[in-house]
């Protein structure tokens, strides 16, 4: 019955509440008698009921999604942004060099970043933030990059499903607050997930690539060619700061279903072989190296703690399975608010290096690339780990394990 309700039209749902609240409050004015001012006062009443409901968006249209690694369909809220439609720049994205990239940003200002096919790319947050995504082709390879900075998520999906190239553009809708990417075809994917839930590809999934959310010191030291969306044109700085540091969970206030971590806390989630699992940045910043074994693979989750970069790999390379530990300390960076009120100075950024105990070959914690030894110039497999803020990644992933819950004590595997 209740999948039948909210099955139907807006509207129409609307309309049934309005009828019901009308005839309900007409029947509490019975007991005195009726007159036209018990209809009016009854309508207005109706009404309303009607105009709450709507504002906490009861009456949203709803689309049937399958959550990741869950069975059975739900009908979730598919909600308009609220206010007028931001409007990106119109003009196309600028890719410059990493010299002309440091005109325009600071060290620590945060960008997601992408190696694929080869190639390397940046963007700062302040520049994907309004134009919300960028559709590019790595190679041969058509991809969607995106931002959604009210979930905390960076995206990257091959825009191809079978034969179809997807070819997304800007949002007026959000699925449990993460974007719901349009096309021209009537085609709409989640951000968060990469699902289709309208159009000819409904039940399908973009295949996701791997993406990074760092500063630009650590990317540049990490893939020193690679190319950078200029900010030019856009806001020189991010935007939403003020957005991540207050207390709201979304446009449309989603509360997590599991109160392990605060609403707003950030976590590195990891789906795999139909698994998932989240690590919280509070618990990554008290254990940075973690090796075990999920869904099947042997994997490392890590936070180089100066640049607050949180990654995970495949510790498998070349058939062999490695174990790793810190090669040279992982520090916090005194932030740029306490350094410039006196209270000392601020180390340059030091990239964190690991090192592995079979070889002792000397690998960079950010990308995964051995800089020294045996292993010289190859990469562990980075995995499509994701940023999120908990709300978010708890409803999508709601059954998901979490490392690094609040209270939680410090594991026995970590590496500072």
């Amino acid at each position: 019955m209740r999948t039948y309700w909210i099955t139907l039209p807006p509207k129409t749902r609307a309309l049934a509440v309005f009828i019901a609240a009308f005839v309900l409050a007409l029947i509490g004015f019975t007991v005195d008698g009726q007159d036209f001012f018990d209809l009016v006062i009854s309508a207005y009443i109706a009404a309303f009921v009607v105009y709450f409901l709507a504002r906490w968006g009861y009456f949203s249209f709803r689309v049937p999604i399958t959550l990741p690694t869950q069975e059975g369909v739900i009908y979730e809220r598919f909600r308009k942004n609220p206010g007028r439609q931001r409007q990106g720049p119109t003009n196309e994205a600028e890719f410059i060099d990493p010299a002309d990239a440091d005109e325009e940003l600071y060290p620590d200002d945060r960008v997601v970043g992408i190696y694929y096919n080869g190639e390397a790319a940046a963007y700062p947050l302040a520049a994907l933030g309004v134009r919300e995504l960028s559709n590019e082709d790595y190679g041969d390879t058509p991809l969607t990059i995106s931002w959604s900075p009210v979930t905390y998520s960076a995206r990257a999906y091959i825009a191809k499903v079978g034969g179809s190239t997807f070819t997304p553009g800007r949002h007026t809708h959000t699925i449990f607050n993460s974007p719901a990417m349009p096309d021209s075809e009537g085609n709409i994917a989640i951000q968060f997930t990469g699902q289709f839930v309208a159009g000819s590809l409904v039940g399908q999934r973009l295949a996701s690539v791997p993406v990074i959310t760092s500063t630009w010191a650590a990317w540049k030291a990490a893939y020193p060619d690679t190319e950078v969306m200029s900010t030019e044109g856009g806001p020189e700085v991010d935007p939403f700061e003020r957005y991540y540091a207050n207390d709201k969970n979304g446009l449309h206030s989603l509360n997590p279903t599991d109160k392990s971590l605060h609403g707003k806390d950030v976590v590195l989630g990891l789906e795999l072989g139909g698994q998932a699992r989240a690590y919280s940045y509070p618990g990554l910043i008290d254990t940075p190296l973690i090796q075990e074994n999920f869904a099947g693979r042997e994997i490392m989750v890590l936070q180089e703690r100066a640049s607050a970069t949180a990654v995970a790999f495949d510790r498998e390379i070349d058939g062999k399975f490695l174990t790793f530990k810190g090669q040279n300390k992982n520090p916090q960076r005194r932030s740029l608010e306490s350094t410039t009120s006196g209270e000392g100075e601020r180390n340059e950024y030091e990239p964190w290096l690991i090192v592995d105990e079979e070889t002792g070959s000397i690998w960079r914690a950010v990308s995964g690339e051995c800089i020294e030894g045996e292993y010289k110039g190859k990469r562990l497999t980075l995995l499509p780990a994701m940023t999120s803020f908990w709300f978010a990644w708890s409803r999508f992933y709601p059954n998901a394990t979490l490392v690094g819950a609040i209270g939680e004590t410090s594991e026995s595997n970590s590496e500072d």
